[in-house]
């Protein structure tokens, strides 16, 4: 009778997939799943500063109907529930944060992949100490907590399912290894995916606005020479660009076809179109 009771208590919510892309990124990330005492099931909390409140809103809002909450101590904070419980056999072995070869694989959509960079990554601008000073874009994933063979499983994965190259890097701290990009097309395939999502939360700005950062390390060193990094065609959408993408979605080309057609990231012809189609130009 008493677990009948108890069973009928529990919230019935299931996450679309967007919303478990949300909490896999931030697993991740910042994010940790517990259990409290005398508890059945595991929950869901992340602890952040007041500068990233914004953010933590952001994410609230997105995960509302699954009983998401912010607390007074900068926690955002789940409600217990078998959902968080299932996520928990998946990524702690032995009550460490894990990825494997199967749970990683629900790391699926762009919001996952924008989210765990939100939480936990950065993007730098490097400056050469040549005479002619130039500036380069470069993105790391702080994959610190993870071995190396875990590393490896995610940088394959999103190459595999978002098409962008990380490299595996040594580091002194943590478990040793991270994730970088210093090639400019890749940093560029790389922001264009996580922008859609980094751009709705202003304290974000600096994680993806390449162009605005790079105008703030002008504005402290004048001898830096912009006069190449922006002669590339992958840095923005032509007029051209964007009349081949209309016409072959309208001649029934999929979104990755025309990713490759242009030799463009598959993300961001994704958001692209999407955005193409607010406009009402497709």
């Amino acid at each position: 009778m008493k677990e009948a009771k108890y069973l009928s208590l529990i919230p019935n919510i299931r996450p679309t997939n967007y919303q478990l892309n949300i909490i896999v990124g931030s697993i991740l990330g910042d994010g940790n799943l517990s259990y409290a005492p005398r508890s059945r099931n595991a929950y869901y909390r992340e602890h952040f500063c007041q500068q990233q409140y914004e953010y933590r809103l952001w994410k609230c809002t997105q995960l509302k109907d699954l009983g998401f909450k912010i607390n007074k101590n900068n926690t955002l904070q789940s409600i217990s529930h078998p959902i968080f419980s299932n996520l928990y056999e998946k990524f702690y072995i032995d009550n460490r944060k894990t990825i494997t070869y199967n749970n990683i694989k629900f790391l699926n959509d762009a919001v996952g992949l924008a989210c765990f960079y939100m939480d936990d990554c950065s993007l730098v601008i490097s400056k050469n100490k040549k005479p002619n000073i130039t500036v380069n874009p470069i993105i790391t994933l702080y994959t610190l907590n993870f071995y190396e063979k875990e590393n490896i499983i995610l940088q394959e994965h999103i190459y595999k399912t978002f098409n962008v190259k990380f490299n595996l890097k040594e580091h002194p701290d943590g478990k040793k290894y991270i994730l970088t990009i210093g090639k400019r097309e890749e940093v560029f395939n790389f922001t264009d995916i996580v922008k859609p999502y980094a751009c709705q939360i202003s304290c974000m700005d600096y994680k993806w606005n390449i162009d605005k950062r790079i105008i703030e390390e002008c504005k402290k060193d004048n001898r830096i020479n912009l006069s190449n990094f922006y002669n590339r065609k992958f840095l923005s959408y032509t007029n051209d660009d964007i009349s081949k993408i209309i016409d072959l979605k309208n001649n029934g080309y999929s979104d990755r076809e025309i990713a490759n057609k242009l030799n463009r990231s598959y993300w961001g012809i994704v958001w692209k179109i999407r955005d193409l189609k607010k406009k009402d130009k497709i």
